[in-house]
């Protein structure tokens, strides 16, 4: 990889820091838990570890190839208790693979976005995706880095774009989350079996803790 390319992908990361001070990112990361392997290491998704670690919500998953209908089955569950939102969530998800960038050949630095963190023992966070607020002029939202991606699940790659998509309403408003924790819970909260069994009820007090109307 080129010295410029290198020059190019650290001062692409720094923007969203820097950014961030000045309004117009806000903290705006994807973290993935990293367990070491033999060769790669295992990736999962911190949203759902957290999820049943912290708050007992145990994963209701969706078994498919494609994680982009894996997606849309949880927007589903959405959609029984909030039309809007999940018409919006819809929106995002159609636009997503348009909008998003994959960064080869580089290694994210971490945006220190997440807050309270739970890990597995022996293992670790790692960067695997960021947003702008704002598209880029050339269309831009997402950027993932390619290599994480490749040997992710299809599973632990739809919970990590839920988890953009969850974080992009999040940002919609001028101020946005302090930190990821409850973008992280609320992407949780719409995979569990309680989101799949509860009620309107239940709904209503899970997007009120995560801080949605």
């Amino acid at each position: 990889m080129s010295v410029t390319f290198k020059i190019f992908i650290s001062t692409l990361l720094l923007s969203f820091s820097v950014a961030a001070n000045a309004g117009d990112e806000l903290q705006n990361g994807g973290d993935i838990i990293a367990c070491p392997g033999l060769e790669i290491p295992s990736y999962r998704s911190l949203d759902l570890y957290e999820g049943k670690m912290v708050y007992n919500l145990e994963p209701a998953l969706i078994d498919q190839s494609d994680y982009r209908v894996i997606v849309s089955k949880l927007i589903d569950r959405i959609e029984k208790f909030d039309i809007n939102r999940a018409n919006l969530y819809r929106l995002f998800l159609r636009n997503f693979q348009a909008e998003t960038q994959m960064i080869t050949g580089s290694e994210f630095g971490n945006i220190k976005d997440e807050g309270f963190i739970t890990l597995p023992l022996g293992c670790e966070l790692q960067q695997a995706a960021a947003q702008f607020r704002r598209p880029t002029p050339e269309g831009i939202k997402y950027i993932f880095n390619s290599a994480i991606w490749s040997n992710m699940s299809t599973m632990t790659r739809a919970a990590l774009v839920l988890h953009e998509i969850v974080y992009r309403e999040a940002l919609m408003p001028k101020t946005g989350p302090a930190t990821s924790a409850k973008v992280r819970y609320f992407t949780a909260y719409i995979h569990s079996t309680k989101m799949l069994n509860g009620s309107s009820a239940d709904y209503a007090k899970a997007k009120a803790f995560a801080g949605f109307k």
